[in-house]
């Protein structure tokens, strides 16, 4: 197993009822300050980069699911998951909740695009100009 690599990239997923909350450092580097840039549903991230992913959940617990990747990750009330990331192609998935969570359990989707690191950048500076 080993020790993990030191990531590139550090966000946090937050699961709520019932959506993926998805928080990006800003400007400063640093996660939970005011730049935090935000999105509902919506991950992306850049090929060729280790990532670590935080996972937590506001409410029950939850299943961060992406088929493709043959990853799947519990969030836990109180407790802080993390999930390493390493993506060597680009494309589009889908993220699902793989446990049940409530009666809107079954809308529960979100959106991972891996893209270029260049065009990871750009989407970051959009998210920043559309806040």
């Amino acid at each position: 197993r080993g020790t993990p690599p030191p990531p590139d990239l550090e966000i946090e997923i937050i699961a709520e009822q019932f959506a993926w909350n998805i928080r990006y450092a800003g400007a400063d580097g640093m996660l939970n300050t005011a730049d935090d840039i935000t999105t509902i549903n919506q991950l992306h991230l850049p090929v060729g980069h280790t990532v670590l992913v935080r996972l937590k959940s506001n409410d029950v617990i939850h299943s961060f699911f992406v088929p493709q990747f043959r990853m799947k990750q519990d969030a836990v009330p109180g407790i802080t998951g993390r999930v390493w990331l390493s993506a060597t192609k680009t494309g589009d998935y889908e993220i699902v909740c793989a446990e049940l969570c409530g009666l809107g359990h079954y809308r529960m989707r979100g959106y991972l695009t891996l893209e270029s690191p260049e065009a990871f950048r750009q989407w970051l500076v959009e998210q920043i100009v559309s806040e």
